[in-house]
Order: C-alpha cells, then structure tokens, then sequence
C-alpha cells in the first residue's frame, strides 16, 4: 500500500552520507555542506521518509513533518492545496534533480521508490530555479518561499531486488517490485508499483461530490534510471522516466476519470578541471487528465467528456566555477516551452475546445558566493523574459491573443559560523509570475451555477514578490541540533483561488492586493545513531492581505494558511529489531477563501500516526519483513475545503522480501 517501506534497503547508507558529510545540492548546484550556505535546507533521508505514513500517495506528505510546511491532500485522487511559510501552496516549487515539475500533479504520480533522498529548501530560490510554466490547478509556480528537490538514486553498490506487498483500509491492495544493480560503469534501477482500490466518500455529508457508493481507482507507475559513471569520475550521463497511469471513478455513475501523467529527465554532467563543473539537463513532462460530468438524478445521465492535456519541457545549461580560495561563481541559462489546451465532448460526437495556449520563457542567471573564513556572503541576479500566445479562452479568440514579460529578479545572502556549534544567516529575493491560462480562461462558463470547476478571470495582472529570512542554527552535544528561523514574504498582486460556491464546488482565482506572511519557525532533533532518532518542531505565521479596492478581503487572511503548526516524533529500534515510530502534528485553522463574508474556516487539529517494522529473516543479504501503519489513530475525521474531509483511521499490514 504505501511506497516508503521499500526504502529501508537504502537507508543505512544515506544517513551516512546525510549525517556525516551532509552533502547537498540545491543552493549551489554542486556539492555543498549545509554549513556552506547561506540558505535554510533540510534534507529528509531515506531512513526518515521510510518511517512516514503517506496516506494519500502524495510525494507532498512527506514534508508534512517538516517546520513551516502545512501539506492538505484532499484524498488519493486530489491534489496537495497546503501552504509553505504561509504564502499559498504555489510559492513552492518541486524538482527532480533540480529540474521543475508541477508541484500539485506530479508529487501524486512519482514513486519514492526511486528517490535518494530530499532537499527542502527554504526561503527565496527564484534565482538560480525558474517559475514552473503549469496552466493548470493554482496556475504558475514559483520558488519564492523556497523549493523542494527529488535527489533520485544514482550509485548502485549494493545489487538488490525487491519485493513487497500489502493490503489495508478500503480493500487496498499494493504491489512493488523493485531492482537496481551495476556494469562497469553503468548504474541503474527500476520498479513498478500497482494499487487498486475500492476507496471510501471523501465528502462531508451532503457534499457537492454526490458519492452514492465507494470510489474505485487503479494506480500505475513505471519508472526506471540509468547513469553511466566515467571512470576518473569527470563525467556523468543519467537518463530518468517515470510514467504513471490513473483510473477510476468519483463514487457515482458517469463520474470516471482516466489519467495519464508522463516525466524524462536527461543529464549530463562534466568536470572541466579541479574547479570547473558544467551540468546541462533537459526534460519532457506530459499531462493528459480525462474526466466525465454528469447530472445526478434519480437515473444519473451522462452530460460530457472533458479533458486537459499539457505538455512541458524545461531545460537548464550552468557552470560552477570555483576561484579564489573557496569562492564560488555560478552562471546559466534556462529555458522552459509549455502549451496547454482543455477540451469537452458535449455527446455531440466532436470534441469543442475550451483554452488554448503556448508559452515560453527563458532566463540568465549569475550568483557569487564569497568566502571569507567563518564569513559567507551570496549575491546573485535572473533575468526572465516570459511570452505567451493565446488562441483560445473559453472557447472564444482573447481580445489580446500575444502577451511579453520582462524582469530582472535579485537575491542575496549572509551567513556567519561563529563557531563549530553556532552560525547565524540572513537572505532576501524577489519574484515575477504571469496567470495561468486556467486562472485567466476558467474551465467553466461566467454564468454557470450547474457544473464545478473554476470560473475565468481575463483581467488578471502578474504578481510580483519579495522574501526576506533569518536566523541562527547550533548543533550542540549529542548530536542534538537547534534551529530557530523567522521569515517575512510580500506579495504584490497576489493572484489567489477563491471558492465562489460550496455546491457544485466553484472557484475562481483574483488580484488581491498585497498579500504578506510573517512567520517565526523553531526546530530541534537528535540523530542518536543511523537507526534511532526524536524530533520537534513548531511554526508560527500571520497573513494579511491588504486591498483598500475591496473591503471584503482587505484584513483577510491568505486561504490555506494556518496559524500554527507543531509536530513531533520518534523513532525507536529495540534490541530485537523492532522499529516503531510515533509521529504527531497538529495544524491550527485557516479559510478557503479571501473573501471574508464568504470563507469558510477549518480546523485540522490533532493528527496521530505510528508505523513499526521489524525485520523476521536474514541469510546475508536475503531477508524478510513485515510491517503495519496506522493512519489518524484517533479517528478525526476532519473537514477540508470544497466540502472534503478526511478519511479517519486506516491501518495497512504487509511484508517485503529483497535479496
């Protein structure tokens, strides 16, 4: 049932690596130590991850334990709608190896399986990353309160093949196998995994969603990588896919959806010398969601076919050069192209268009990291040009069919080690994002009071922002760590989904002046060996948005954003092998909307999940486990927006054998 158990065969090593050297990459673009950024970043190993319940099979959750991250997967056929530092759920971006991917589709298609580790950036990271070109759900995405990386397994050394299943709550049925292995030089992997399921209502009672009996889907992901390693280690090829296939039905007749979600990813990576590097990657993303409409009725009827296809490709060329004593240039270009279209099949026999578009954008990037002794200083700047064409809006040619972006965007930093137990840290960063053509366009008519979805807006304007952190880290005895972190975001033109109607579910995004998040984030954990470990965490955050042309949301707060956020955790292996792991979080409330007559609040509260593992045969590098996890031990079944709510408890049993 859930992908994070088949990491454990990797964890003893990654937590070598992450708590020894403490590699990482998404700052620099090449190898660095968290004590040679100015930059916040966390890095979840494998072992962690392997001890995380991901409920709804969004990749999102795993950073659900992490400080300033609230995650909101509305079930396992929805995407994750929570907030980072409080500015709103696109102020985020995903990668896979530091190239972008969508982050509310493709953490729901994308198979832990598969990744080595994740580096969670936070705070401003619109230099050295772009915006993300999606069109659809919230629109564009953009890495100003920071950025999350899928680091993929690279280096095989220990040859494994693995299976695993189980069966949970809902009739859940989970198949894996998984294999990597090395020839000479050649390093690879890879697996499937396959679950089907008769899931349960998702909808709070009297929902929009109409369930009259369980929702089914079937889950798909295929997925490999290949890396070809040069001898003298100065040169690297990778090549990633993942394609994933999801089906089923929203629990009623004539409610079926048909997805098919596609990434690439191919790099190649070169060291000039002792102290050039060179990285160029290219990537394809596709997406291809189709879902039915229908009237509910006594007899239900079928009322169309409807679809959304989108096809993505980023590219990324930059050099790293280091100079002086440890001094580091950084310099680069990247490129995205992306086109989108959605469509709908009244029964007519002939498909009619909705919105049609390309866009593209490119940017230059150059950031200088200044190492004087203890001191660490980091300046950078982007320019982005941004076009896109617009042949379609909701059917009918848009009164301006071509639109130009240009903008200069600036980032800097400061970090002091005062000592080996102390350092503190200071950066700032601005953003520039145009509308999604979903936003501008809608999937629905102005006037439609029947269908959900979301309704056009034409007048959008482009959004600029700014983003400031602070703080101090100390590592002291024990292996105990402590950080403290404060954080302020500023959005001008914040473009903002608001629910407009409860029944059918209706949104439909708006400027909304200037939206601000204040924030202050304290963390501390012990590593008290590679196997056992405890952690807490807590977050606190104010938003406002502030708009004198509309009294309804000006004082409101930012939609999705709570208050407050604590988790905790540990995690214990007895003598006998036992694993157990308790994980607590606790989400304060927030609204769906910035419309203040109109939102409605929620109040997730307290969350309680525990998984445990335990190892029952081993002959050398054969070995069986089994494993169970539990899911909201205390049954709290809360509400989410558009009338969704959380499942309660579930539990899941299984057994995984590698050799």
């Amino acid at each position: 049932m859930l992908t994070i158990i088949s990491n454990n065969i990797f964890a003893q090593n990654v937590a070598d690596t992450i708590y020894g050297k403490e590699v990482v990459i998404t700052a620099a673009k090449t190898l660095q130590s968290t004590g040679n950024v100015t930059q916040k970043i966390n890095v979840i190993t494998a072992a962690e991850i392997e001890n995380m319940i991901i409920h709804n099979r969004n990749i999102a959750e795993a950073l659900k334990m992490q400080a300033g991250a609230s995650i909101s997967a509305l079930s396992r056929n929805d995407a994750n709608w929570g907030t980072y530092s409080g500015i709103g759920s696109k102020y985020s971006t995903y990668m896979i190896d530091g190239l972008p991917i969508d982050a509310y589709i493709d953490p729901m298609t994308l198979d832990l399986m598969a990744i080595d580790h994740i580096e969670y950036q936070r705070g401003p990271a619109s230099i050295m990353y772009p915006n993300y070109l999606s069109q659809d759900f919230a629109g564009n995405q953009t890495p100003l309160a920071g950025t999350v990386n899928l680091i993929l397994k690279e280096r095989v050394t220990n040859p494994t093949t693995c299976f695993l299943t189980s069966f949970g709550s809902y009739n859940t049925f989970n198949t894996q196998v998984f294999h990597q292995n090395s020839t000479n030089n050649i390093h690879y992997f890879a697996g499937v995994n396959y679950e089907m399921s008769d899931y349960t209502d998702y909808g709070i009672e009297g929902s929009w969603l109409n369930m009259k009996k369980n929702p089914e889907y079937k889950k798909t992901k295929i997925f490999g990588r290949t890396s070809w390693i040069s001898d003298d280690d100065k040169q690297k090829l990778t090549l990633f896919v993942n394609k994933t296939l999801h089906n089923g039905d929203a629990g009623r007749v004539y409610r079926g959806f048909d997805h098919d979600y596609g990434i690439m990813n191919a790099g190649y990576q070169m060291k000039l010398d002792e102290t050039t590097d060179i990285r160029a990657n290219v990537g394809y993303r596709s997406y291809d969601r189709k879902w039915q409409e229908s009237n509910f009725t006594t007899i239900d009827s079928l009322v169309s076919n409807n679809g959304m296809r989108q096809n993505i490709v980023p590219a990324d060329i930059s050099v790293t050069k280091k100079h002086g004593k440890e001094h580091l240039l950084t310099t680069g270009v990247d490129y995205q192209g992306a086109e989108y279209y959605t469509w709908s099949d009244p029964l007519v026999g002939y498909k009619t268009y909705g919105n049609k578009s390309t866009a593209m954008q490119t940017g230059v990037y150059a950031q200088e990291e200044l190492h004087f002794g203890k001191l660490i200083i980091r300046g950078g700047a982007r320019f982005n040009y941004i076009k896109t064409n617009i042949a379609l809006i909701n059917g009918e040619m848009p009164a301006q069919a071509m639109k130009e972006w240009t903008k200069p965007l600036y980032s800097g930093g400061i970090k002091y080690n005062i000592n080996n137990t102390i350092s503190v840290f200071a950066n700032a960063g601005t953003s520039f994002m145009t509308p999604g053509l979903k936003s501008t366009g809608g999937t629905i008519l102005a006037d439609d009071t029947v269908n959900s979805g979301q309704k056009p807006n034409p007048d959008l304007k482009p959004e600029s922002g700014i983003g400031f952190d602070g703080g101090l880290n100390l590592r002291l005895a024990s292996n105990i760590k402590l950080s403290l972190r404060g954080f302020y975001i500023s959005v001008q033109d914040a473009i903002i989904d608001n629910v407009v109607r409860q029944s059918p579910s209706q949104t439909m995004s708006v400027n909304a002046g200037k939206t601000s998040s204040t924030g202050l984030e304290f963390e501390i954990s012990q590593q008290i060996n590679t196997l056992s470990y405890w952690f807490a965490n807590f977050t606190y955050n104010t938003t406002t948005i502030e708009n004198p042309f509309d009294a309804d949301q000006d004082g409101a707060q930012v939609p999705f954003a709570p208050g407050m956020i604590i988790n905790g955790g540990i995690s214990y292996t007895t003598p006998f092998g036992l694993t157990v792991t308790p994980l607590i979080n606790y989400t304060d409330g927030y609204f769906d909307s910035s419309s203040k007559s109109g939102r409605a609040e929620f109040k997730p509260g307290l969350l309680l999940n525990a998984t445990a593992s335990m190892e029952i045969y081993k002959n050398g590098n054969n070995k069986i486990s089994c494993f169970a996890q539990f899911y909201n031990i205390t049954n709290n079944k809360y509400e989410m927006p558009w009338q969704f709510m959380d499942t309660g408890f579930a539990t899941t049993i299984g057994i995984k054998a590698s050799f």
